[in-house]
């Protein structure tokens, strides 16, 4: 992180340089790495989503009907296509930006829909925040600043993601696209 920002960060938000150096080093060392891992996450938690919400209602079919063994019931606890955490994003009309609303199975990030992507972005970076101290880094003492800086770090990844290491994803026509899902997907 540039040092100009990094002071900035400490004088604006009373953050010591080491909460801000903890910060950092905590998204580079643990989350970037998970986030590079999930590739076309969009289409992959779509999907995912589509799939879960249909076996979710046979599940619970089953169960009301007392047709499930708990040998089932175990193994779906036990595999990681069955979630016990999650974040939901819900754009809704409220007076605030946005906030979080804690759940025993995750949380809900509620922000307010009449805002641009841009600041969509940022409230949900923000809300994410308060979940990585609540739940990952067990901070008792959750606060604004925190959040914030979180939110920096986070956007200030997507942005040179998207501003440098973009191009390389990036096909030079239609028909490059094409030739490399046929090179490298032959049938």
């Amino acid at each position: 992180m540039d040092n100009t920002i990094s002071t900035e960060m400490s004088k604006e938000w009373k953050l010591s340089r080491e909460t801000i150096n903890h910060y950092e080093s905590y998204f580079i060392d643990t989350i970037k790495p998970i986030i590079k891992t999930n590739y076309l996450s969009h289409l992959v938690t779509t999907i995912e989503n589509m799939v879960n919400d249909k076996r979710m209602s046979v599940f619970l079919r089953e169960l009301k009907a007392n047709e499930i063994e708990q040998g089932r019931i175990r193994g779906l606890l036990a595999s990681r296509t069955f979630r016990l955490y999650s974040i939901v994003c819900e754009p809704i009309n409220i007076k605030r930006r946005a906030t979080t609303r804690y759940h025993p199975s995750g949380a809900i990030i509620y922000y307010n829909s009449c805002y641009d992507e841009k600041t969509v972005r940022i409230l949900i970076a923000h809300e994410i925040g308060h979940i990585v101290n609540k739940e990952l880094l067990d901070k008792t003492d959750d606060s604004e600043q925190t959040a914030n800086l979180f939110t920096y770090i986070a956007m200030h990844d997507k942005n040179v993601f998207y501003k440098e290491e973009c191009a390389r994803f990036v096909s030079k026509s239609d028909m490059q696209i094409l030739n490399d899902i046929k090179n490298i997907c032959p049938i």
